[in-house]
């Protein structure tokens, strides 16, 4: 599988990776997985640049681990022998006793199930392994999603919500972390992190990035241009997704369309002029570069110092309720926070 081609489709979170990945997955060819968290989550660095050796109960039990990401959602419990089966078998088929070769086969074995030909996995934080992907899949391509940071922002605040809006498999301690991630000043930080990241490789043959506001404005236009980039015939069937995913809607699945109405949703409301400023202070160069201007606000300086304690208390509590999240902490804040 490393010599065949991937698609992944990456970016900050809430920008728009997930519609993307649906609009994609309506080619013929493809067949997009949900967020899998492959990278950082179940391997490490080290395990990709060294193809580090694993024991092969320890490769079943990473595609166990992925075929039920795969087939009932990332948060669905483990039930150690439901895919043995299949398991086995991607191991033994792998070119090597690597996580990387296993992951790459199962990557093959699901697509022909699903009676298609090209992977495509959209998991946004694979934005920070781009070097290691591109690397180890000669073959592939990266899709980059860009969102305003405010719009971000008012999608984040609302993350924890999504459960109620219609994502009902979302598990109660997902949206208490959810709401222990949100910060401004978090937010904005990582989005101009992702955002340097990517600029790093907009040069390269293989990765192309894409506006969200684009997306959702012309996207017969953006997602035909997007099929030529991946070599794949465009259809208008593509572009028939359910609207569903929103933060600040409620999932209407029986609509189809991309939504051209959800481009600076901040500004109707949602954010105060506090966050509106943080954002804007921390990430305005970078906005400046990719299109997006920045707005006067004031916010009055007591709110400023109230922001400033949120930042210490839902700090201390999202680095809590993200430990096990990752092989390598220490890596992974790393990877965020350089710029």
């Amino acid at each position: 599988m490393t010599s065949k081609k991937i698609l992944f489709i990456v970016g900050n979170s809430r920008s728009g990776t997930t519609m993307l990945g649906r609009i994609i997955g309506n080619s013929p060819q493809i067949h997009t997985f949900g967020e899998l968290h492959f990278f950082e989550h179940q391997v490490c660095a080290e395990d990709i640049h060294e193809r580090r050796t694993w024991p092969s109960e320890r490769r079943v039990a990473l595609v166990e681990r992925l075929l039920t990401s795969s087939r009932k959602g990332f948060f669905a419990p483990v039930h150690s022998g439901e895919y043995r089966e299949d398991a086995v078998q991607i191991v033994e088929r792998a070119s090597d006793e690597s996580a990387l070769s296993s992951y790459a086969e199962f990557l093959g074995f699901e697509t022909s199930r699903a009676g298609k030909l090209i992977p495509c996995e959209q998991t946004p934080r694979y934005l920070f392994f781009v070097e290691e992907i591109l690397g180890a899949f000669p073959d592939c391509r990266v899709v980059n999603m860009i969102r305003d940071p405010r719009d971000v922002l008012l999608s984040q605040k609302n993350k924890w919500r999504r459960r109620g809006l219609g994502a009902k498999n979302i598990p109660v301690k997902e949206v208490v972390r959810a709401w222990a991630n949100y910060h401004p000043y978090t937010i904005s930080r990582l989005w101009v992190s992702a955002v340097r990241k990517a600029d790093k490789y907009e040069k390269h043959p293989r990765f192309k990035s894409i506006r969200f506001e684009d997306l959702v404005e012309a996207p017969d236009q953006v997602v035909r241009e997007l099929c030529e980039f991946l070599n794949v015939p465009f259809e208008e069937s593509m572009l028939a997704v359910p609207q569903v995913g929103s933060s600040t809607g409620v999932d209407r699945p029986d609509r189809l369309g991309v939504a051209g109405g959800r481009a600076g949703a901040w500004r109707k409301g949602g954010l105060t002029s506090t966050e509106i400023e943080i954002c804007q202070r921390v990430a305005g160069p970078a906005m400046r570069e990719h299109g997006y201007s920045c707005e006067p606000v004031s916010p009055s300086s007591v709110r400023r110092y109230i922001s400033m304690l949120q930042f210490g208390l839902k700090g201390a509590a999202a680095l809590l309720l993200n430990l096990g999240r990752t092989r390598n902490l220490r890596e992974t804040l790393k990877r965020r926070l350089a710029s």
